[in-house]
């Protein structure tokens, strides 16, 4: 059936981290690394060489094309249905709900539960939703309501997926190699937000949303494949071995306030966290309502808002691709330079009305977002006790929480101030953050 004309678009303590930074700036191998220097190469790419983490990178890729897609596709469908920057905010909202008060769960299932095992429940009910929304295309009889389910619907599947993702990595690479993975985990994340929104927005423009929903969902099933190679061994947990629910779920909880106390206890964790969650208030919203941004600015569709995202992520890998070549110093000041390279682009993308030079500072907002996602979240890896691992994750998930809220209330600053100055806000916020850092959480501008 023809889909509408109306809506078819055109824990540890100070001195255990000053030991951990001593560790980093100094490595126990460092004769070694004098007498063999790897090259560049092998310096951007090494962690591809481990088989493992091969194949979840290709899984990754998948889970990460669709997700960019979705970015173009479900922001611009929103739009076009609605005219609302109040409704792109609130299908953020509805992803928000349950990933803020599942994600310790998704942290103590990521501790306990074989994470392939996880990450393929997850994407197969990624690929489910995709599929529905896409009948419910086919069919004409999408309508905003089933937008908004379907989102909170993701954001459950994303709560509890998510923090094992994240917490794999470290168990499927070396410890010298884990920046490195989480540098290229980052670039070929930000590769899919180059490459993805770009063909969802050619997609919706030439065929429709629901041709895109079908690629999304062939892509989520590809993630799929690629985590079958995964060999991966039972996670064993036999305390657990016949007790009954009640039972499991007090211990649950008890591992969760052990996480939590955790954090609380190690001051450069919950420094780090802390920051994160800020600043994910003001960095990330201009993402989500970039669709309705380009539709009254540029008067653009979906290629447009394609193409703005690609850019941003011309910058993003960019940075990641440096950071994964970079040696181990003074990453507290360059995740507070990412912080103010991202507000800077942010307010100058708000003045211009050339939609080529608003592209160029998106190149500018994406180095700086590639720099604060990947340094926080390799901070978070290496200085994190392994037992603690997923549940810290799963902390630092709940960053997109955050995000999807500070998308709620960007929403409305716009239906009452205008789109300019509510994007222009966030980067106001962004450098206020950073100052207020630097200034006043030595632990993270010392850092290394």
């Amino acid at each position: 059936m023809r889909w509408p004309e109306a809506i078819r678009p055109g824990r540890r303590d100070e001195d255990s981290s000053r030991r951990d930074s001593t560790a980093l700036t100094h490595p126990r191998d460092a004769g070694q690394v004098r007498a063999a220097r790897p090259g560049v190469f092998t310096r951007i790419f090494g962690s591809l060489g481990e088989r493992e983490f091969r194949w979840f990178y290709i899984g990754m890729l998948g889970q990460m094309a669709s997700m960019n897609m979705q970015m173009v596709v479900r922001g611009y469908l929103a739009y076009v249905l609605t005219g609302s920057y109040a409704i792109l905010g609130l299908v953020g909202l509805m992803s928000a709900i349950p990933m803020l008060m599942l994600s310790m769960f998704g942290g103590v299932i990521a501790d306990r539960v074989p994470k392939r095992t996880v990450l393929q429940a997850g994407q197969a009910a990624n690929l489910g939703i995709a599929a529905f929304i896409a009948v419910l295309l086919f069919t004409g009889f999408m309508a905003v309501p089933w937008l908004l389910l379907s989102a909170a619907v993701q954001g459950v599947v994303s709560a509890l997926m998510m923090p094992s993702r994240q917490a794999m990595i470290a168990e499927i690479v070396p410890n010298d190699r884990l920046m490195n993975a989480v540098s290229l985990n980052m670039a070929g994340m930000n590769t899919m937000r180059l490459i993805a929104p770009a063909i969802g927005g050619f997609i919706v423009a030439s065929a429709g949303f629901e041709w895109a929903y079908l690629v999304m969902a062939s892509l989520y099933g590809l993630a799929i494949l690629g985590l079958t190679r995964v060999t991966w061994r039972p996670a064993a947990d036999p305390g657990e071995a016949g007790m009954g629910v009640g039972q499991i779920w007090r211990r649950s909880i008890g591992d969760i306030k052990q996480g939590l106390v955790y954090i609380r206890n190690d001051r450069l964790m919950l420094a780090l966290l802390s920051v994160s969650f800020v600043a994910s208030f003001f960095a990330m919203p201009y993402l989500f309502l970039l669709p309705g941004y380009v539709a009254d600015i540029f008067d653009g569709g979906g290629t447009q808002v394609g193409l703005m995202i690609s850019v941003s992520a011309v910058g993003a890998l960019a940075g990641a691709l440096m950071l994964a070549s970079l040696p181990s110093r003074h990453r507290g000041l360059i995740l507070l330079a990412g912080l103010a390279i991202l507000g800077v682009g942010l307010i100058g993308f708000t003045r211009t009305s050339s939609f080529a030079v608003a592209g160029a500072f998106m190149v500018v907002v994406g180095l700086g977002s590639a720099l604060r996602q990947a340094l926080t979240q390799g901070l978070l890896h290496h200085y994190v006790d392994d037992a603690y691992r997923g549940r810290v994750m799963a902390v630092f998930m709940t960053q997109v929480s955050v995000m999807q809220f500070g998308t709620f209330i960007v929403g409305i600053a716009a239906e009452l101030a205008g789109i300019r100055v509510a994007f222009a806000a966030t980067g106001v916020g962004l450098l206020i953050v950073t100052m207020l850092v630097f200034l006043f959480v030595p632990r993270i501008r010392h850092v290394q």
